[in-house]
């Protein structure tokens, strides 16, 4: 009778059990290309270079139109194509401008790939930048999505606990709800943003 109490209990505390996550290496080697060649290009000493750089990457390894249309949340569908079109070339250009400018911050740093998880056409693929100064690392989780031909892009970054495309949706959608739905006023704020080389917004 013990041993069957044993067995039952042992079969319920497994059922609780986490599946193990499928890890991808295909995954966890997109990472660690992306983030050498960030490395490189931080080493750029012209800033027009760095940036161009960055933009080159950026368009190689992530789907930028559709980082784009996600920060507009709702928004998006009352947009014609023109100002969509105007609005993902302000996104990019301050992407580009504003990340650049705020990775070169870090310096003699290192990418250290820790795991990763396939959820269905999403990976997650947790690392670490460790510095050599001995500083504390800083954890940094890279959410990648499987495009419909196979590819891997890069679609999101949680750094310090916050997703970085996700922080942009809710500036994007607060600054369109304080200014009466005025898109304008957010390609404005684009503008500055990249003028500045600031993600500083003001509602």
């Amino acid at each position: 009778m013990i041993r069957k109490i044993i067995i039952l209990c042992s079969v319920f505390f497994l059922s609780l059990s986490p599946v193990m996550a499928e890890k991808s290496p295909e995954a966890e080697a997109f990472v660690m290309d992306v983030s050498n060649r960030v490395i490189d290009i931080l080493s750029y000493t012209s800033t027009t270079e760095k940036e161009d750089a960055f933009r080159t990457l950026l368009n190689e390894k992530a789907n930028l139109k559709r980082i784009a249309a996600f920060t507009l949340g709702k928004y998006r569908r009352q947009l014609s194509p023109a100002e969509l079109q105007e609005f993902q070339s302000l996104f990019e250009t301050m992407i580009t401008k504003v990340y650049a400018n705020r990775l070169g911050t870090y310096e003699d740093q290192q990418i250290i790939v820790l795991g990763s998880e396939k959820k269905k056409k999403d990976y997650l693929v947790e690392t670490e930048l460790r510095f050599k100064d001995g500083s504390d690392p800083i954890a940094i989780v890279w959410r990648l999505r499987q495009e419909k031909d196979g590819r891997i892009t890069l679609f999101d970054l949680r750094v310090l606990g916050i997703w970085m495309a996700l922080e942009q949706r809710e500036t994007f959608l607060s600054i369109l709800k304080n200014n009466n739905e005025d898109f304008d006023v957010l390609l404005d704020n684009l503008r500055q943003q990249i003028a500045t080389g600031s993600t500083k917004t003001s509602d």
